[in-house]
């Protein structure tokens, strides 16, 4: 259902989207892809850059199967953990997004396991913007064992914003706030 309202706004000149996103143009879902500008800036306008750090995790027993290598289920858990962590730096943690009465599911999953993760390595975790705009939010995530900076999984999660009646809605529009703050959220792994 949410994938098929989605794709509705897709391409869309608004005259069948859903109330709240009608006005929404191509134009204003192609304005912000991977830009770090500020929204109402000039193009050659940096935004502050918005400060992550990664994630750091230590590989538990539970996670690994018996030849003590993480099990690919884990990779999925460490990117939510990661995109709760991000969120929470960059002061809209899922706690303050829920109680403004939006919520954020998960549409779509990818990881590629470069090399294996085994128990009590320690990993860091990043998380950049691959797409926004305003209505859904691609994230790329990329995990580096911590001993050796090797990359050994990477991925995306794709999501988008819901209010609590379960109909799209524009945080360019609804909340301002909170999109130029994810605009000014990392493109790139720092």
């Amino acid at each position: 259902m949410i994938m098929e309202k989605i794709k509705k706004t897709e391409g869309n000149t608004g005259a069948d989207t859903m109330e709240d996103i009608k006005t929404d143009t191509p134009a204003a879902a192609e304005e912000i892809t991977n830009e770090v500008s500020a929204p109402d800036a000039p193009a050659d306008t940096p935004a502050a850059a918005v400060t992550i750090t990664p994630w750091i995790h230590k590989v538990q027993y539970y996670e690994t199967d018996q030849m003590q290598v993480v099990h690919h289920s884990n990779f999925i858990r460490w990117f939510e953990e990661c995109r709760v962590h991000v969120l929470d730096e960059i002061g809209y943690g899922y706690d303050k997004l829920e109680a403004a009465g939006i919520m954020s599911p998960v549409l779509s999953i990818e990881a590629k396991i470069k090399i294996s993760v085994r128990f009590g390595e320690t990993v860091k975790i990043r998380a950049a913007i691959e797409k926004f705009d305003g209505i859904r939010l691609t994230l790329r995530y990329e995990v580096r064992r911590a001993e050796d900076d090797a990359v050994c999984c990477t991925g995306t999660t794709g999501h988008c914003f819901l209010g609590k009646d379960g109909r799209l809605i524009s945080l360019k529009r609804k909340y301002p706030d909170i999109y130029e703050t994810l605009c000014k959220f990392p493109t790139e792994f720092v």
